[in-house]
């Protein structure tokens, strides 16, 4: 077994050793076996820390990513890491959809195909350069209302993104009335 101390665990996780020590506070990590130098961690903690990247990067909360983790051993967030993350292949059809579907996504948690049976078909492919490179972002169009859809440049910055749900969940309480 490969147990790390705090600085090869940074590395090993391109995770700094502040952030590391922070999610220990904050007990989304467990504590290292040990005190002081001679504090250790485990793949366990290696893997955690893998987890927590890939669940910020699909703009999840600490929170929520707390949660989470909670509810896992090590050998559920190695599993999860092991399997393929799922490609959707449906765009959701309304703002309250994606808002749903943004804040209910884990890495395990593909959309039923019952649940995509009357959603549009997806956004065409970001288009490559003259260069053979792919673009470096793509715009997903999300369908607020009948004759209003809101265009959003992918990906977005952390604080972009909360600022969206934000604005979707305003756009959902708008249009609650038109139900």
């Amino acid at each position: 077994m490969n147990n790390f101390d705090i600085n090869a665990l940074s590395r090993e996780t391109e995770v700094n050793v502040r952030t590391i020590r922070w999610y220990v506070s904050q007990k989304l990590l467990p504590p290292p076996s040990g005190k002081g130098p001679a504090a250790t961690y485990g793949p366990g903690h290696r893997d955690r820390l893998r987890l927590i990247r890939q669940l910020q990067d699909a703009h999840q909360p600490l929170s929520e990513i707390k949660k989470r983790l909670d509810a896992l051993d090590d050998a559920g967030v190695a599993a999860l890491l092991a399997a393929p993350t799922p490609v959707e292949d449906r765009s959701p059809t309304t703002a309250f959809d994606y808002v749903k579907q943004v804040l209910s996504k884990t890495p395990d948690s593909a959309p039923k195909k019952d649940d995509r049976a009357d959603q549009e078909p997806p956004a065409a492919a970001p288009q490559a350069s003259s260069d053979g490179l792919p673009a470096r972002s793509t715009w997903e169009r999300i369908p607020l209302h009948t004759d209003i859809e809101l265009h959003v440049r992918r990906p977005l910055a952390r604080a972009n993104q909360r600022r969206l749900e934000a604005l979707l969940e305003q756009a959902r309480r708008l249009f609650a009335d038109d139900s």
